[in-house]
């Protein structure tokens, strides 16, 4: 893994121009991750890459939801991993992840908190209005009151919209991380990770 996040420190600060270049202006990857490493900030997320049609899904988590079917695909259970390792080894500390219990977005959590506890939130499977502002105001209750490290929410492509307004029409893709303003849960920054990444130096 060690190689790998070498790897990945060289391709990051590409996918972040890239992104810089269709969003510009934005600020340098140190100083975002710099902020993020202070704390006190709101990471959202959709799952990681899981396409329908699997035929061999599987979900790690022992009691996430898997009506639907659909867990991370290989590709996906590396881009999570990839996400909470790059952000741990770069001083950024999660202290709370909410997620969705669906198995894709439960894995995900898990692999992105990097250790971190992680609670699964009905708030981040529903459209309800009513509820996803109840978890809001939870979360911006407990930053005000000095909670220091970073809180991640894990969701799905509909629902990530109704928590802040990425600035794109579509869905959002598997591996766009938002950090979020919590006092006014509007979209600070936005990093991509979700192209594919180089491995030990190969493409």
């Amino acid at each position: 893994m060690r190689r790998s996040l070498i790897a990945l420190a060289t391709v990051i600060p590409a996918l972040f121009a890239a992104a810089a270049a269709a969003d510009a202006p934005q600020r340098s990857l140190d100083a975002i991750l710099g902020d993020l490493a202070a704390g006190g900030s709101i990471i959202l997320m959709r799952h990681a890459n899981a396409p329908e049609g699997q035929i061999a899904s599987v979900g790690m988590t022992i009691g996430c939801d898997f009506a639907d079917g659909r867990g991370l695909d290989a590709k996906g259970f590396f881009q999570a991993r990839f996400i909470g390792e790059y952000l741990k080894s770069r001083g950024v500390a999660i202290g709370m992840a909410y997620t969705s219990d669906s198995c894709r977005a439960y894995d995900t959590a898990r692999l992105v908190a990097a250790g971190a506890p992680v609670r699964p939130e009905p708030a981040l499977k529903t459209t309800a209005i009513a509820e996803i502002d109840a978890l809001k105001t939870v979360i911006t209750t407990a930053l005000r009151n000095g909670a220091t490290k970073n809180v991640l929410l894990v969701s799905h492509s509909n629902i990530v919209p109704l928590y802040a307004d990425w600035g794109s029409q579509g869905e959002i893709p598997s591996g766009v991380i938002l950090i979020i303003d919590p006092s006014t849960w509007t979209v600070k920054e936005k990093l991509n990770f979700g192209v594919d990444m180089a491995v030990d130096g190969q493409p």
